[in-house]
């Protein structure tokens, strides 16, 4: 064991920067606070010592030390970029990005530095700063391979996949044998439809590293795209059991099995193990959430409103009570603190939000006396009048039976399953992370038996639902979905509807382009108004009324009409979208 011999207090900090590059941090760390006894400004032991609480996690503790150190150093381009990166890890998102700004005034090339600040704008949706700020790094280097991936990874965001693939070819020619390169290329391959070759990228990476569990959930990906569904799953399940925790495989092998009629009960299995793994991966101690860019303000408002909803039926769940206690006081320092749309949380905050948040609660749907689909519809006539609309489009009012209305209801607002945040601020539960019960797949087997002539033999390909806030105003963006017939219907009760004319969906009578990529027809607003506007296309609009279903060919672009609903948690808008068949990809 080394021994402590220095004698001056330089000599001590001599002595513990060379231990700590030695990778002895623990006996460095007693001779930086030893340091800081003597001189409790000193910046490398501050700036140091920081870093190890840093690796260790103790943020908190590292927020302080690098604090002190860029007041004792405010020159310091690193300690300043340490300091900014702590920020990001505890949420503090406003000041983190100041950070990162301040140590570019001092140093605008340092690639470090851009490379984290065009992170975090990418963790933050802000996809075209992050891509200046990647560019910015290449201009000061043009062949720096985690610039060029990071950079192709943000152009895949914002549906650019060309653009993507030409920076992953150079960063290949750079770094031939980069797996994560590979990978990456092999995902912007399958963006532009080019699936056997993102099979064969992938297959190139596993060649390189046989048990790189991301490229067999990726072959997996391009394997289904190609509907050879068999091999698909079996790559899913060689990517789980390399790693188990990899939640991209669980997903994907979730949507295949749920999407095959034959094998419900295991499709509704794995959706139930997505749920609880992504729920293990984000919210369990050290997860992913421990260290996520701030809590967004309306993720926190729908959860606390969930809670207290629960709360009120009987429900217990595991730290509900230091949930609501906590998340509230968030909120309150959030309306004092001022208008962003991400909360700040400390981790001992953090460690009381927790055990909720991680807790995998589903409502257990009840077996129904009658049908799903409303027995008073005459559903041969509703089948004639959709075949001869041009273009294909049919709204249904009082579509669910009343028992099936209310059991789909009593789920959307009972389960905790919605999982992904918005841009618009809403929140979307998919049938591959526990949106799906034996009820869900019910009504779409019925929907077949009933229009046999839509529905034909095209299989279930996706199940979502989406909730809205009261008041948001704006939901989903223009777009067009892959599949033959889009189902959509809504399950809050007209009477919260603010306004009786709006609230609901607007389809557009001109389809997408059947060579137009998913991110071309899914992604690119304003590509889509000026493809409308060229081919001079109407519009119907569907109002919201509760119980009412919209049936439509999914290739006719469609956007959310503006939402004005009276403010509560059991006011929120809910619908729920059933997607049959494949036409685009």
């Amino acid at each position: 064991m080394n021994q402590i011999v220095s004698n001056t207090t330089g000599q001590k900090l001599q002595q513990a920067v060379a231990l700590h590059a030695q990778g002895n941090v623990e006996l460095a760390k007693i001779l930086y606070l030893d340091v800081l006894k003597t001189l409790p400004g000193e910046f490398n032991a501050l700036h140091y010592l920081g870093m190890i609480e840093t690796q260790a996690g103790n943020l908190e503790a590292a927020l302080s030390l690098l604090s002190q150190a860029v007041k004792a150093n405010p020159q310091s381009v690193d300690a300043l970029n340490n300091f900014a990166y702590v920020q990001q890890l505890l949420g503090h998102v406003t000041q983190a990005l100041a950070s990162y700004e301040q140590a570019l005034q001092l140093n605008p090339r340092d690639i470090g530095i851009l490379n984290n600040l065009g992170l975090l704008l990418k963790q933050l949706q802000r996809m075209p700063e992050a891509l200046a700020a990647f560019d910015r790094a290449l201009l000061v280097n043009p062949t720096h391979v985690d610039i060029l991936c990071n950079r192709g990874n943000v152009l895949q965001h914002m549906g650019r996949a060309e653009d993507a693939l030409a920076n992953y070819d150079l960063a290949l020619k750079l770094a031939p044998n980069n797996v994560v390169v590979l990978n990456n290329k092999s995902t912007a391959l399958s963006d532009l439809l080019r699936n056997e070759e993102a099979l064969a990228i992938c297959d190139q990476a596993i060649a390189i590293s046989p048990d790189y569990a991301q490229a067999w959930a990726d072959r997996g990906t391009a394997l289904r795209n190609l509907d050879r569904t068999k091999e698909a799953v079996e790559s899913f399940r060689r990517a789980l059991a390399i790693d188990p925790a990899l939640l991209k495989a669980q997903v994907n092998l979730a949507s295949i099995c749920v999407s095959d009629p034959d094998h419900a009960e295991l499709g509704i299995q794995e959706s139930r193990k997505s749920l609880r793994m992504f729920l293990n991966t984000e919210f369990r101690q050290g997860g992913k959430g421990a260290v996520r860019a701030g809590f967004p303000k309306f993720r926190l408002k729908h959860d606390l409103q969930q809670a207290a909803y629960l709360q009120a039926r009987g429900y217990e769940i595991a730290g509900t009570a230091q949930f609501v206690d906590t998340g509230h006081k968030l909120l309150d320092q959030q309306c004092d603190a001022g208008n962003s749309d991400f909360i700040s949380i400390a981790p001992n905050e953090l460690a009381l939000l927790m055990p909720y948040l991680a807790a995998e609660h589903v409502f257990e749907m009840p077996v129904l006396k009658t049908t799903c689909l409303n027995p008073e519809n005459d559903w041969q006539a509703l089948e004639d009048a959709y075949l001869k609309a041009t273009p294909e489009i049919l709204y249904i009012d009082n579509f669910l039976s009343k028992e099936a209305l209310q059991a789909f209801r009593d789920f959307g607002l009972l389960s905790k399953v919605w999982l992904k945040e918005y841009v618009n601020s809403y929140l979307g539960a998919f049938a591959n992370q526990g949106f799906v019960s034996p009820l869900h797949l019910q009504l779409a087997r019925e929907l077949k038996q009933k229009m046999p002539r839509i529905f034909k033999d095209y299989s279930l390909n996706q199940l979502w639902g989406f909730k809205y806030d009261a008041t948001l105003g704006k939901g989903i963006n223009v777009h067009a979905d892959f599949a033959k017939v889009n189902l959509n219907f809504w399950l809050t009760p007209s009477e919260y509807n603010l306004d009786p004319a709006s609230g609901g969906l607007k389809v557009y009578d001109v389809p997408a382009p059947a060579n137009w990529t998913f991110q071309e027809y899914n992604a690119d607003a304003k590509v889509i108004y000026e493809f409308l506007a060229k081919h001079q296309s109407g519009h119907v609009t569907v109002p919201h009324r509760g119980n009412r279903a919209v049936l439509f060919n999914s290739a006719l672009f469609h956007e959310t009409d503006t939402i004005r609903f009276v403010e509560g948690y059991e006011s929120r808008r809910i619908n729920m979208t059933y997607l049959f068949g494949r036409q685009l990809w």
